[in-house]
């Protein structure tokens, strides 16, 4: 028996009154606004106003699954945050009638989730060895929160996992064309969306190994088209951590369901590839930064990690609070400026204690764990290859690198439940 967690509300002709409340309420909204507050509504406002019933009469594995291009397409294009604040507003709203009214209910896995939430707010709110804020930790862990309820999300309401492979896939696709026309460079790294070379490269990872894994699973070498921009705009970005974790993720799908004795044989050959490859491997990672940049840039993470480390020793349980530790930074003379841990594993543990770090691999080996179907396998694939990107990149708090991510971490832990509840667990 294949269980279905998709319920809806069922309404007679809904689209025709989804139509005509979206509608009335576009039109209504502005002038009502005008007359009562004297205020004119923009589009943002109007897009929300429009979520209304959106969430309530779209189902909710659609809107779920409708958040990867929302969210994946949003930097580039001028309204693109506006739309994806609707679609999250939209399911938001669907999803808490649908608990209200009982046709939705909590699961197991949102316990973790909730967990793991809680931790990062008792950071910020208790943290250990608190000193002034120079910053607000407030928007970063606003992102992480926003990213835990799109998890919830996927696992209340899943949608096909094939289908968001794909909607990452394309998304991606489309982004990186965008952002490969614009051509903006920063001494000689591609940027663009708002985003550094290195978010940039965090961003467009996921959807790249997205299309490599329904090329590689579907036999259907077309997806390598929809992977072409983004492997293009990623070299160009020349994000180490951005190339190694697409790396690592098309590994991970070589070697799935193989022996132990053809992965040996695969991680070898993988070993001696940087060796035989040699100067245009390390001009494809680096670029034009000269060994002395590079070799600086190295240094200062190094010693922000170490920082890191040391932190979380002082203050293991409750850490300094979620986003502080720029600011401990700037003041150790080991490192004197202002600057993040650049691994997201080492920033969980010192910001917000060990225990925050260990709740996050916990979702990830409840995500990968167990044997997949094709399109699991791809999101699987996703999930390693965010997990790994984490260890050279901040990238939990940015919805623009994150969601798809969240997505897929989603998906696979709502098929987890649904094993558990058929009994194949």
């Amino acid at each position: 028996m294949v269980l279905d967690h998709r319920p809806a509300l069922r309404v007679h002709g809904r689209r025709p009154l989804l139509l005509a409340v979206t509608a009335l309420s576009l039109l209504g909204a502005p002038a009502l606004a005008y007359v009562v507050i004297g205020i004119r509504l923009g589009l943002d406002d109007l897009l929300l106003v429009a979520a209304v019933p959106l969430g309530l009469f779209i189902a909710p594995h659609r809107l779920v699954a409708a958040l990867a291009p929302a969210w994946l397409l949003a930097p580039v294009w001028a309204e693109g945050f506006a739309v994806a604040r609707a679609v999250t507003w939209a399911l938001a709203l669907g999803l808490v009638l649908r608990f209200a009214v009982g046709a939705l209910r909590l699961r197991r896995p949102n316990l973790w989730l909730a967990l793991f939430a809680g931790v990062l707010i008792v950071s910020v709110l208790q943290p250990a060895g608190a000193g002034p804020a120079l910053v607000s930790p407030g928007h970063d862990l606003i992102g992480v929160l926003i990213g835990l309820a799109v998890a919830a999300a996927a696992i209340a309401a899943p949608p096909d996992p094939a289908a968001v492979a794909k909607a990452i896939a394309v998304a991606g696709a489309v982004a990186a064309g965008v952002t490969l026309a614009g051509g903006a460079f920063a001494a000689g790294r591609l940027v663009g969306a708002g985003l550094n070379a290195n978010y940039l490269g965090g961003m467009l990872a996921l959807p790249c190994i997205a299309a490599i894994g329904l090329a590689w699973h579907a036999r259907r070498p077309a997806w390598l088209v929809a992977a072409a921009p983004g492997a293009v705009a990623l070299v160009q970005t020349h994000s180490r951590g951005a190339l190694v974790a697409v790396a690592v993720g098309i590994g991970y799908l070589a070697l799935r369901n193989r022996s132990w004795r053809q992965r040996a044989l695969l991680v070898a050959a993988a070993a001696l590839l940087p060796i035989l490859a040699g100067n245009p491997l390390t001009g494809l990672l680096v670029g034009e930064r000269s060994a002395t940049e590079l070799d600086a840039n190295n240094a200062i993470r190094e010693q922000a990690l170490r920082l890191a480390v040391q932190v979380a020793a002082e203050h293991p349980l409750r850490g300094i609070g979620y986003g502080m530790f720029p600011q401990y930074a700037a003041a150790a003379p080991q490192v004197g400026i202002f600057l993040n841990t650049h691994n997201e594993y080492a920033r969980l543990a010192c910001e917000a204690g060990v225990p925050a770090a260990a709740l996050f691999g916990v979702l990830l080996v409840l995500a990968l764990r167990g044997r997949r179907g094709d399109g699991e396998a791809v999101l699987c694939a996703v999930v390693v290859v965010y997990a790994t990107g984490l260890l050279f990149g901040n990238f939990l708090s940015s919805m623009f690198v994150s969601v798809p991510f969240w997505l897929a971490l989603g998906c696979l832990l709502a098929s987890r439940r649904d094993r558990a509840a058929e009994g194949t667990l």
